[in-house]
């Protein structure tokens, strides 16, 4: 485990084998999970920007995402599997989108790179 998502951290440097707060490795791991899979809805989200496209319902699915990853407020592990699933849902119909959008204006498909955590994809909650 390490875990450096909150103040309470181990000597300010982070937890190594459970969390001060009582947060435990797994739990960790998937708010880390979610917060890379937002990290890849906001990199589709800035994108779709620049051809006036907006999604605010994942918007707000972001802000509560978000929400639920800050200390203490949620350490149901099943809620944040949910969470991270409905993430990688949106993750890929803002792709869908933006790919849509680019090929719209430049007439060909988008071949460009983007972050790893825009384009990692899972079918397996086991990851």
């Amino acid at each position: 485990m390490f875990c450096f998502q909150c103040q309470e951290t181990a000597k300010n440097q982070g937890c190594t084998i459970k969390g001060v707060c009582g947060k435990q490795e797994d739990t960790s791991g998937l708010q880390d999970l979610l917060i890379f899979n937002l990290k890849g809805i906001a990199v589709y989200g800035k994108k779709l920007q620049e051809f006036g496209v907006k999604d605010n319902d994942t918007a707000l699915f972001v802000a509560k995402a978000l929400f639920t990853t800050i200390t203490n407020a949620n350490f149901d592990n099943e809620s944040l599997i949910a969470f991270v699933k409905e993430s990688l849902e949106r993750k890929k119909a803002m792709q869908a989108k933006f790919q849509s959008a680019y090929k719209a204006k430049n007439g060909q498909d988008f071949t460009g790179s983007l972050p790893e955590a825009a384009t990692w994809f899972t079918d397996s909650t086991a990851e």
